[in-house]
Order: C-alpha cells, then sequence, then structure tokens
C-alpha cells in the first residue's frame, strides 16, 4: 500500500476522522486504520477490479453505491461502511454468490454446536459439508455470512454436479465450490505472469480452466501455488494436510532451496506441518513462492523413507545404533585418516553454521584443506572472484530488476532456478524494460523478452566478446586500446557465423547496451558452469566497465543454491578459509591458524571432483558427505566413508556409518542470499527425536576425538565465532581499482565424429543432492527428467518421435535413452535434465566439468 504524494489526506470513517496517505483507495484506508469492509475479489498490491461488489460503501455527496476497492480515497471524503442499506444490499450479492455454491453449511441452525457434537456430517450432494470442507474454519465465506448475519438463500440452488479433479500433482479442484471472484486467474496472469488459467466456458457454465482444455502441465503451469493460497472457499485446495484441520502455529522462516531465500510461513499442528502458505485469514496477500518452496519441504520432512536412527554397517547390512555408539565408533575410525587422505563434502542447502563447522572439523580436526560442496563449480576459483566483484560495485538489490532500463540475461533459465528473479524480469518487461535473453535455446524467459539471441551451444564466451568488440569501437584512452589489440583477432562475421545468428542481430543487441543508463546483467549456470566460466567473468565484468557509468549498472550471479554464496563464506571451500580468505594468504593463514589453535596448511584442497578421481591407496582413504552424490563406483574404493542424509541412497551403498539429518525447517541458522544479506531461519517444527543437524554431528564427532573448539550448545553460540571472526560485513569497498580484466578469444570444439551437442541441464529440483523427483512422485509428474530432449531438425534426422529410443554415443562410450520432440531447440542441439539414473553423463565427477556433451545419435 503505497501513497503517491507522500502527504496524509483526512476522511472521515463511519464518523471517526482518520489521517491516511494520499494515493490509496477507500478500502486500503478503511484496512489501515482496521476498519473492515467485506470483499471476495481483492488481493492486495494488485490493480483492484470490484468484481464481487461486496466492498459497496456510501460517500456523501456521490450517488449510488461505488466500490471500496475502486474509489481513491479523497481529503475529506466522508465514508459509511456499515448501514442497513450496505448491508442488505451486501446479502443480495451473496445471495446470488451462493445460488451455485453449496451453502448449508453456512446457515445451518446448528452449526455452532456442529464441531463439538458432529452429529451432522453430510450436508449437501457431494462431501461439502462443514466437516468435510478442507477450508472449514478458514473460509471466508463464514466470516462474510457472521458478519451480514446471513441466515438463508432465497433463489433457486443450482447446484453444478462437477466432479472434483483430482489428477494435478499437488492439489485438487473441485468447481463447485468456486464461487468465480477471479482471484486464481489475476494472481496467475497478473501478478505470476505464468498466462496459464482463465475464466473457459459462458453463462452459467463457466468456470476456472486452462485455454482449449489442456492440462495445466500443458498449458505452461509452473505450480507456484499462488492460486491455492489465493482461493477463499477451497475449491483449489492442496492435497498435504488438508483433512487436519486448522494450524495451531504459523512460524516465518526462510526458504533454502534457491540464493533469493525466500521469506515462507510454514503452517503447522501438533508439530506437524499442515503447509507452506498464508497464515490463517492472510489469503489476500500470501508471500510468493516456488513450488519447490511451497510443495517440498512437507513431503520430505514426513517422506515414509525418511531415516530416522544412526546406523553402522555390519557384514553389509545396516544396523541401527545409538548416537553415542554411532559417534564412537566413527571418530575411532576417522581418526585412522588425517590430513590429505580425509574429504568433506557438504551442501550449500545448509546453514552458514552447519558449513562452518564442516570446514572447522576438516582444517582442525583432520588437518585437511578438502573441502567442498556437493554442486560446485567447474573452476573453484570463480568464487572467490564473484567475491571481489561484489566487493567492488555497491550490492545488487532484487528491486533493481525493477528499476533498471535494460535488462541483459544470459545462459539463465531463471523459471527453473530462481523463479521469483525470473517473476521480477517478466513484471520489469511489462512495465517497459527492454530485456535481453541470449542462451543456447529458448526458454520461458525468451517469451518475456524484446530481443532474443539463440547462438550455438559452447559459445557464450564468442558472443560476450562480439559484444565487447562493438561497445569498443568508440573508447578512447589507453586502457580501452589494450582490450582492443586483445580482440584485435576476432572477426565480427566468423563471429557471428559460429555464432549462428545475424550481424543485424548482435549490432541490435550492442546498440542496446550502448545506450542503456541502468544496465543489470543477469548471469546463470549457462556462463557460470562453462568451461569458459574465468574468461566468461572477464567478460561481464569488462561489458559492465564500457558502460556510460559503471557504478550504475549490476552483474547479479544466480548460484544454484540457496546459500552457496554463504556457504563459501564460511569456508566450505578447498582454497578459501572463512571470510573469503585464500589459504596462501599468509597473513589469514596465520590468523585462523591461531584462532583454531593449530597449524594450517598454505597447500589448497582437493575439489569435489578432485577428491573423487584421487580415491586410492595414495589418495582420498575417507569422506564424510552431507546429503548425496552421483553413483559413482570409485566411492567402493574408500576405507572409510560417512555419509548424513535423511534418506538412503545410492551413496549409502559404499558407507560405513549413516547419520539422520535434520533439514531447514526443523533447525535454527543463518543463510545469505544472492542479494548478500544475512537471513536468519528459526526452525517451524521440532525435528525427530534422533535426527541431528550437521553442525551438531560434527561437534560430537570431534569432542569424541578429544578436541577443544567445539562445545556448541546451540547454533547462536557458532554465529557468533563467525562473526567474530569475519565480521559479516559485506559493503563494497570503494578503493579496489576498477580496470579491464585480460580476455582471451576461444572457439568452441567442434568434431565431426561426435556432430551433436547435448546440453547437460543442471538439476535444480534436489535438496542436498536428493534428486527430488526421486523421492516425490508429485515432481516426477512435472519433471522431464532423464529424457533425452531433441530439436525438431534432428528429430527429422533421425526420424524420431517422442517415446522412441536413440543409442547416444560420447567418448565415455554408448547409452540408449528416450526421446522427445522439444521445440524451444535448434538445430543438431540435444538436452537432458540429470537425475540420478544419469551417471554415464557425470563419470568420474560430481558435477561435469562441461556444460554440454559432443555425441553421436543413432535410431534404436
Amino acid at each position: 500500500m503505497k501513497g503517491s504524494s507522500g502527504k496524509n489526506i483526512s476522511l472521515t470513517i463511519n464518523g471517526k476522522r482518520f489521517y491516511v496517505p494520499d494515493g490509496i483507495t477507500v478500502l486500503e484506508a478503511a484496512r489501515l486504520k482496521g476498519i473492515y469492509i467485506p470483499t471476495l475479489c481483492y488481493l492486495e498490491n494488485m490493480k483492484s477490479y470490484g468484481g464481487c461488489r461486496l466492498c459497496l460503501v456510501q460517500i456523501k455527496n456521490t450517488r449510488g453505491y461505488p466500490t471500496a476497492c475502486t474509489t481513491p480515497a479523497v481529503h475529506e471524503m466522508e465514508i459509511t461502511t456499515k448501514s442497513s442499506e450496505l448491508q442488505e444490499l451486501r446479502k443480495e450479492i451473496l445471495e446470488l454468490i451462493l445460488s451455485e455454491h453449496p451453502y448449508t453449511c453456512l446457515t445451518c441452525k446448528d452449526k455452532n454446536e456442529c464441531t463439538e457434537f458432529m452429529h451432522s456430517t453430510r450436508k449437501v450432494s457431494t462431501i461439502t459439508g462443514c466437516n468435510f470442507c478442507t477450508s472449514n474454519g478458514d473460509c471466508e465465506l463464514q466470516e462474510l455470512v457472521d458478519y451480514l448475519e446471513f441466515s438463508d438463500v432465497r433463489y433457486p440452488v443450482s447446484y453444478r454436479g462437477l466432479a472434483p479433479e483430482r489428477n494435478n500433482p499437488f492439489y485438487d479442484l473441485d468447481y463447485n465450490l468456486c464461487i468465480h471472484c477471479g482471484r486464481c486467474v489475476r494472481i496467475c496472469n497478473e501478478e505470476r505472469n505464468s498466462e496459464v488459467l482463465a475464466f473457459v466456458q459462458r453463462g452459467n457454465t463457466t468456470i476456472v480452466g486452462t485455454a482449449f482444455d489442456e492440462s495445466q502441465k500443458d498449458a505452461g503451469c509452473e505450480y507456484c501455488g499462488a492460486c491455492i493460497d489465493v482461493c477463499p472457499t477451497g475449491s483449489i485446495s492442496e492435497k498435504m494436510g488438508k483433512w487436519v484441520g486448522l494450524p495451531d502455529k504459523s512460524t516465518e522462516t526462510t526458504c533454502m532451496f534457491c540464493s533469493v531465500g525466500c521469506t515462507v510461513n510454514v503452517n503447522s499442528r501438533g508439530n506437524r506441518v499442515i503447509n507452506v502458505g498464508p497464515k490463517p485469514g492472510g489469503r489476500i496477500n500470501p508471500p510468493q513462492i516456488c513450488v519447490r518452496g511451497k510443495f517440498v519441504p512437507g513431503d520430505i520432512s514426513y517422506h515414509p523413507d525418511r531415516i530416522l536412527y544412526p546406523m553402522i554397517k555390519k557384514t553389509n547390512k545396516w544396523i541401527e545404533v545409538s548416537w553415542k555408539e554411532a559417534i564412537r565408533y566413527t571418530a575411532d575410525n576417522l581418526a585412522l585418516y588425517r590430513c590429505d587422505q580425509f574429504g568433506m563434502i557438504g551442501s550449500a542447502h545448509d546453514y552458514l553454521e552447519d558449513n562452518y563447522i564442516l570446514q572447522k572439523f576438516t582444517r582442525k580436526v583432520m588437518r585437511s584443506n578438502n573441502v567442498d560442496l556437493l554442486s560446485s563449480y567447474p573452476d573453484k576459483e570463480i568464487l572467490e572472484k564473484i567475491h571481489k566483484y561484489y566487493n567492488t560495485f555497491p550490492p545488487f538489490d532484487i528491486d533493481f530488476i525493477r528499476k533498471a532500463d535494460t535488462i541483459f540475461i544470459i545462459g539463465s533459465n531463471g523459471s527453473v532456478s530462481h523463479p521469483l528473479v525470473e517473476n521480477r524480469i517478466r513484471k520489469a518487461y511489462r512495465n517497459g524494460t527492454e530485456v535481453i535473453f541470449a542462451n543456447p535455446y529458448d526458454n520461458r524467459t525468451s517469451s518475456f523478452a524484446n530481443q532474443t539471441l539463440i547462438f550455438n551451444m559452447g559459445e557464450e564466451l564468442i558472443l560476450l566478446l562480439t559484444l565487447l568488440t562493438g561497445l569498443l569501437e568508440k573508447k578512447t584512452g589507453e586502457k580501452a586500446k589494450d582490450l582492443k589489440r586483445q580482440l584485435k583477432e576476432l572477426s565480427f562475421n566468423k563471429a557471428c557465423r559460429r555464432l549462428g545468428i545475424s550481424g543485424s542481430q548482435v549490432n541490435s543487441v550492442i546498440k542496446s547496451l550502448s545506450n542503456s543508463k541502468k544496465l543489470l546483467i543477469i548471469a546463470g549456470d549457462g556462463i557460470l558452469r562453462s568451461p569458459n566460466c574465468f574468461d566468461n567473468f572477464n567478460a561481464l565484468y569488462n561489458l559492465q566497465l564500457l558502460q556510460k557509468n559503471p557504478d550504475n549498472c549490476r552483474i547479479v550471479f544466480l548460484l544454484s543454491e540457496g546459500n552457496y554464496y554463504g556457504a563459501t563464506f564460511a569456508g566450505l571451500h578447498p582454497d578459501l578459509l572463512p571470510g573469503f580468505n585464500n589459504v596462501k594468504d599468509e597473513k589469514s593463514l596465520k590468523k585462523w591458524s591461531s584462532h583454531l589453535k593449530t597449524k594450517l596448511s598454505n597447500i589448497p584442497g582437493l575439489s569435489g571432483n578432485e577428491m573423487i578421481n584421487h580415491i586410492r591407496k595414495d589418495g582420498i582413504t575417507s569422506l564424510f558427505v552431507v546429503g548425496d552424490l552421483p553413483d559413482n563406483s570409485n566411492l567402493s574404493n574408500l576405507k572409510f566413508l560417512v555419509q548424513q542424509n535423511m534418506f538412503l541412497t545410492e551413496t549409502s551403498k559404499y558407507a560405513h556409518v549413516f547419520f539422520p539429518a535434520t533439514n531447514f525447517l526443523e533447525t535454527k541458522g543463518h543463510m545469505i542470499d544472492l542479494e548478500r544479506k544475512l537471513k536468519k531461519s528459526v526452525p517451524a517444527v521440532k525435528p525427530p527425536a534422533r535426527s541431528k543437524s550437521p553442525w551438531e554431528t560434527l561437534s560430537a564427532l570431534a569432542q569424541a576425538m578429544h578436541e577443544e573448539g567445539f562445545a556448541f550448545s546451540k547454533s547462536d553460540d557458532i554465529f557468533n565465532e563467525i562473526k567474530s571472526q569475519t565480521g559479516l560485513s559485506f559493503s563494497a569497498n570503494k578503493k579496489f581499482r576498477k580496470s579491464f580484466l585480460p580476455v582471451k578469444i576461444k572457439f568452441s570444439e567442434r568434431r565431426k565424429e561426435y556432430p551433436v551437442k547435448v546440453v547437460l541441464e543442471y538439476n535444480y529440483f534436489h535438496y542436498r543432492g536428493n534428486i527430488l523427483s526421486s523421492l516425490i512422485h508429485n515432481m516426477k509428474e512435472i519433471r522431464d527428467e532423464g529424457i533425452l530432449n531433441v530439436s525438431q531438425e534432428l528429430a527429422g534426422k533421425l526420424k524420431v518421435n517422442n517415446g522412441d529410443e536413440v543409442k547416444i554415443i560420447t567418448e565415455f562410450g554408448e547409452i540408449v535413452q528416450k526421446v522427445i520432440r522439444n521445440p524451444e531447440l535448434k538445430g543438431d542441439l540435444a538436452c537432458i535434465t540429470l537425475n540420478k539414473e544419469n551417471s554415464y553423463y557425470t563419470k568420474h565427477v560430481i558435477n561435469p566439468c562441461k556444460s554440454y556433451l559432443s555425441a553421436k545419435i543413432e535410431k534404436c
């Protein structure tokens, strides 16, 4: 709710004088002062349209009964919100609404005693009586009926008699309960810009649905759940927790799935999650989240396969043991594998406190720098470069997406990886911001772009260098000349041919970038997971420096998991101590050696991929893994493997000890989001009795190994230690020099024997490495994982249709895959989203070192 002028105006509402901000509506003014005006179609922060007509008010010297949600509040206006005339009008409107809605539960004379005595549980022709309605107690119609003292419907009832739809993965639809308020349609189209839902058919057969009666998946539904959160009647109801009843507790915490770090509200009852959504009574302004944040936390918390007890493998069988026995056994074995033969692999889905203790245990207790994240990038130095960039320019704010005049997106699939960033991009596009999208293939984002550059796979560096060449044309000065010399061998026409795009397209983008006064560059995993990620970074940095005012430009790097930056800040990186201090820096090494009371090594550790490849007698012999790794036979050669996770996985086949883990809803901690803001999370529910967080497990192990500095009783103690040593300060340092970075011209490799490029799409749908589609059946329905997507042209050459099998031949060997035609792909391009069954594509690594594979594809 924002006023346009910042001034206050005077209003009289129901005989009382109030001062409210200028530029708001009558409804907003009344709500601001705690005065109830009934509505069914209204949503905060969205343009009102007065569809339900229930917010009628009387305004002195104004004819008729205007709707409060569409009427601007004017200075000295006198408003009446409740009178006998208004109540009668509202009752009449409500009668018309209820004539097509099962209403007996709303007007039943026994409704006040019904909950206590339960003597009538079936009142209408389908199970929508008050005790069988999922919205009972949180139904806006119930509140409205009480407010209007409504007792009966005089009009003939026209019951729709539609069969409820239960074929959607996460929610059920019962159009018999729909009152056509339009909230779901508007939130889908105006707020989320998904454009899936609409009113279909006409007259009294009108329902909410999709165009051409497509399934919601085929219509492009992103399953954000916003339609559920705003539905006032339960017509759209979430499957999980729908019959549990009203929550007895609502907790605001932070989602850890992506680096946006959305604030989510968790509703629970009896220490069990009911749903992630608005608080009871908060449907008009629900928090905007995504499919992972809304539907996954509850499903993984109460999954039937969740492990709740520590286990030790004896005679190749898992045996449940006490925590004391598991800790003692693990401590005794880990003591045998200290120094460089030990490695620690953690998760960016865990808090600062967890990852700090993981690296502290590894460096202090095990005397090793072999620490890394499950989802590390091919070039392990890229995080240090990103950190230095963030310390050079003012921090990115997500509102900058709205303020930018031009947005250049490269290598990003935001609707999947960072849906709330994507949401802001769509809004900016609708509001007139110029959006430029560059990627090897179309995705949902390209539908919201003014210009699209679909370049050949693997040539993202050439595209960036070509743009730099164009921007440098009119630049003078010695630094610009030096950069021109580095790019003098790059022919514009040759570059365009390699890119597969026309020179006019490239020149149009160069012109837009050159004219921008407030440019935002969004770089995704297509840039960061490229083998050229270092050079890509330098090119993007130089592109910013070539802007008219570089300080008015921002680059945001969409790191793949929630606390990726925070985990690296905490020191879970083979080259970096906490606070992004390099292990080679003598001053930093001395400081942390003193703090940890040990002599730390100045030799950088191994990355996760390097650890897997160095499993041998004279290399890595022991690992501690938090989460899951892609299946890799090298793990069988470890002498001792410890896994802490919520589920038994392929990694568990090779493990010797298993510790049950909590999840982010069950523990307290902090994360650092993509804006570099420190966010605090609080537990929404208590964890199962024998599950512990990673920091608790590692602290117990350290104490069992008689090490000091791990006697933490709560996560706050760890946070205070981190803060005392690093300051947790993230402001830009204006003393850093802003000069061009060196660039190299590199074309992607082309091999005649492997003419097809298979994109290895990073799978963002995992938690601590556990692929969600393998855990949650509903997730499998909406995700086309493990299926080879091929372009229409390639499918034509191979003469294959959806469901056919092809043989993929690469340098790794051969594999047979089912295919699906994908109109978003062009030319000889294929794409696969990796899941747990695709270890063929990640042989000898836990993260692919390339964003694609060159292959030959044949029809089986």
